[in-house]
């Protein structure tokens, strides 16, 4: 049971989602009981600033809604699951463990498996990029996996930079949009909806430099043809997930001598 502030519950919550074992979440006015299975994280600093932790042992047969979880294979070679559910067996390639969380965005919806399909299709080994609307931090998550140097993202969201900071640290993730984010960067990926899409998309298009590719994710199908509309060029990669799209965008080619 945790106790304090709302936003010391919060940051523990967080914690808890990236660095222990959650089993179930119950939120109430003033308080959070939390479901763990094993120890919890060091929340000393949290304690220190105010919060409340009253731990109390459950019988390991009580049932926790999280029984049903498995790993979601997003591609033959890539997958994701939260930290409760064990490794796939004989599974050899790209995993990516993102706790369920407060923060959109950690694997089971279609956007986001489009943006991650997209992303894995076109991977270039760009030197940098940029996550914007990384909600839990998955797609930033993907691009250190595969070894990029500079990661940077964004969200409006401060539940959202909360869970992407403790997923990701050392990790730049500031709050707010493109707009806020240091670049140019050579590659960027989106996961918005239709209507973001359109409202930051000239801040997207100053960010990225096209030394990689740019990857437009979360819009629904009906939405494409006016995303597309407004982007240089054709795409040269499109994900469709359960009625959401991704489009990947190129890099520009080398200017001749």
């Amino acid at each position: 049971m945790l106790r304090g502030p709302a936003g010391l519950r919060a940051a523990a919550l967080d914690r808890c989602h990236v660095r222990a074992e959650l089993t179930g979440v119950v939120e109430r006015d003033t308080e959070l009981e939390l479901g763990v299975a094993g120890a919890l994280p060091d929340l000393g600093d949290l304690i220190a600033a105010g919060l409340e932790v009253h731990e109390v042992p459950v019988p390991e047969d009580v049932p926790t809604g999280l029984e049903a979880d498995a790993p979601i294979l997003v591609a033959p070679d890539l997958l994701v699951r939260p930290p409760w559910v064990p490794p796939l067996q004989g599974f050899a390639g790209i995993e990516l463990v993102v706790p369920r969380g407060m923060a959109f965005g950690s694997g089971e919806h279609a956007s986001t498996q489009a943006a991650l399909r997209a992303m894995h299709a076109v991977w270039d080994d760009p030197a940098s990029l940029a996550d914007v609307g990384t909600g839990s931090g998955i797609l930033a998550l993907y691009a250190q996996r595969r070894g990029c140097p500079f990661v940077v993202a964004c969200d409006v969201e401060e539940a959202a930079v909360r869970a992407a900071r403790e997923l990701l640290p050392g990790t730049v993730v500031v709050l707010g949009g493109p707009g806020d984010v240091p670049g140019p960067v050579a590659a960027v990926v989106a996961n918005l909806s239709g209507a973001e899409l359109h409202e930051v998309l000239a801040d997207l298009l100053r960010l990225w430099d096209r030394r990689s590719f740019l990857i437009l994710s979360g819009m629904r199908a009906g939405e494409e043809a006016g995303v597309r509309a407004r982007l240089p060029g054709e795409p040269c990669r499109r994900e469709a997930v359960g009625g959401f799209v991704a489009l990947a965008y190129p890099p520009a080619a080398p200017s001749g001598r």
